[in-house]
């Protein structure tokens, strides 16, 4: 009974996830109403239970209205989407939309900084400690770009627990799914190891000696990475 539940509960988010990407890519606009339910359920060859399912997730993220009587009609998710829809937006066309990586990119830094600065404010001794372990291990994965990357993203976890903010370490988990949706695509912020791990060890400095203008400039030193990396970033 239980395997079957599950069962249900993943082709649903399967058949939701379909009709997203089928949203953002404007096969079906803002102000479309979708097929019947019984064409759709046809069409993607799920049972209209397991349709309404996935109806209800996207209801739930604010890509339809589902009104009785009035069929399924798509919302503007510009409006109302969360971040996580950046992941889907990266490569909407299939190609990477070099516009909106300057912005992840730009928005990184700014947060990045945020969160520095109030990690060396507001840290407790016990965060301080975690976040130098964290930056020895990511000292270990040198030339590895895979496992910096996630050693990475945990460091930047550590600081948004330290900044003593429920809304950024949020914020940061959705960051952390779009990064981990196109792998490849910010893998090659980490191809200079050396710059990230001498950056990271400043940051955890000015967090110890609880300077948080420091750690501040620390963090934008790092963030602005290698020279030329957005520009790759553009080229595929």
């Amino acid at each position: 009974m239980e395997l079957g539940a599950i069962e249900r509960t993943d082709l649903a988010t399967s058949i939701a996830e379909k009709l997203r990407l089928s949203i953002v890519s404007g096969v079906f606009r803002p102000g479309d109403r979708l097929p019947s339910e019984r064409k759709l359920a046809d069409v993607l060859q799920v049972t209209r239970t397991t349709l309404r399912e996935a109806l209800k997730v996207l209801e739930t993220l604010k890509f339809i209205r589902i009104r009785q009587g009035d069929g399924v009609k798509v919302l503007d998710y510009m409006r109302g989407a969360n971040l996580e829809i950046l992941a889907d937006l990266l490569f909407r066309d299939g190609t990477l939309d070099s516009a909106l990586f300057r912005n992840i990119l730009e928005a990184r830094g700014f947060f990045g900084r945020t969160l520095a600065r109030l990690a060396a404010m507001r840290a407790t001794k016990e965060q301080i400690r975690n976040y130098s372990d964290m930056v020895e291990r990511l000292a270990s994965a040198a030339g590895d770009p895979p496992a910096m990357q996630e050693i990475d993203l945990d460091c930047f976890e550590l600081l948004a627990q330290s900044s003593d903010n429920l809304v950024f370490v949020f914020v940061l988990n959705s960051i952390r799914s779009i990064y981990l949706s196109h792998k490849g695509v910010f893998e090659r912020l980490y191809e200079e190891p050396d710059r990230l791990i001498e950056g990271h060890g400043k940051v955890l400095a000015a967090i110890r000696a609880r300077e948080p203008a420091a750690a501040e400039a620390a963090m934008g030193e790092m963030l602005d990475g290698p020279e030329g990396v957005t520009k790759r970033g553009e080229n595929g």
